[in-house]
């Protein structure tokens, strides 16, 4: 990843974060918890993610090791929508 597209990805992770607060606040869940998960964007949707503890082996377990989706960020009608996944609460419950 080049140092623009890094970059880039560090301030939307950022503000990210600071919109998942007052959620997090809200709904009993820890934002330090989130701070430590992989932020990732694909097309126009943005979530957190726990890291696996599943060590790599190829192709072999791929799908084991991709991070556990918890809170995924989109917009509606120009809106940000924080959405919880079945992961929310196993993982970022205070």
């Amino acid at each position: 990843m080049d140092k623009q597209k890094k970059l880039e990805l560090e301030v939307q992770r950022a503000l990210a974060l600071e919109a998942a607060k007052s959620y997090c606040k809200e709904n009993g869940l820890s934002v330090d918890k989130l701070r430590n998960q992989r932020f990732i964007i694909i097309n126009s949707t943005a979530a957190f993610g726990q890291p696996s503890d599943v060590v790599p082996d190829g192709l072999m377990n791929d799908i084991a090791t991709q991070p556990k989706p918890t809170l995924i960020f989109r917009l509606e009608d120009g809106e940000l929508i924080i959405e919880e996944t079945e992961h929310t609460r196993e993982y970022l419950l205070l």
